[in-house]
């Protein structure tokens, strides 16, 4: 980083775990605003009848969307910044206002559309750092999203549990397919430009753990 005259800038933090105060508050927030969206999305939206539903559905949407934006949202974005901050860079996660109010709207459509924010890294990193900094955010999708399919592989007639094992891991398994879309800003396309290997290796695991979720190979 650097200040207004060009003069490189070492923030307090840089190459160690690190959290600022106003990271931690932008976090809280993007959670607690996306756990919201996805419980909305959950519950149909507008074109669901909420006033109907009783207080163990609602209890059910929220318990699942506080999951998956704690595991699917907030531990992928942590990844990126640890693993940045491993290799001595600079890395705070900042939210975008805009992307958490579009969540909120798109969530009363029955869909979600969110960019909540990222992680802003400042450093020099080279092409190989970037690719694993950038795959560490699906990498926790997909295990993650892997044990949760464990989970409802392993408890199947557990009721409400094995249903919501199931959704937690497709959810988080969807995040990880997303974001390793070898396009635009996505972590895909910089994992693809570091490895092209890695890029196909990782996504054929989300993509297999995602049908087992789904039922296809069992």
């Amino acid at each position: 980083m650097y200040d207004e005259y060009g003069n490189l800038v070492i923030p307090r933090g840089y190459g160690r775990i690190h959290f600022s105060r106003q990271e931690v508050v932008q976090i809280l927030i993007s959670v607690a605003v996306l756990t919201i969206a996805f419980t909305v999305v959950l519950l149909g939206g507008l074109f669901g009848d909420l006033e109907s539903l009783d207080t163990v559905v609602w209890l059910f949407a929220l318990g699942v969307s506080a999951v998956v934006s704690i595991t699917g949202f907030l531990l992928h974005e942590l990844a990126h910044k640890f693993v940045a901050q491993r290799y001595g860079a600079w890395a705070e996660f900042r939210m975008y206002p805009l992307g958490l109010l579009m969540a909120l709207l798109f969530s009363f459509l029955g869909f979600l559309l969110a960019a909540p924010g990222a992680v802003f890294i400042s450093g020099r990193i080279n092409r190989k750092q970037n690719g694993v900094i950038s795959l560490a955010g699906p990498a926790t999708n997909i295990a993650f999203g892997g044990a949760f399919v464990a989970l409802w592989l392993v408890f199947p007639d557990a009721g409400i549990w094995s249903t919501a094992f199931n959704l937690i891991g497709q959810l988080s398994l969807l995040l990880g397919v997303f974001n390793l879309l070898p396009f635009g800003p996505l972590d895909g396309r910089k994992v693809w430009s570091w490895s092209p290997a890695t890029w196909v290796m990782a996504m054929a695991v989300a993509a297999a753990l995602l049908m087992v979720s789904w039922g296809l190979f069992i």
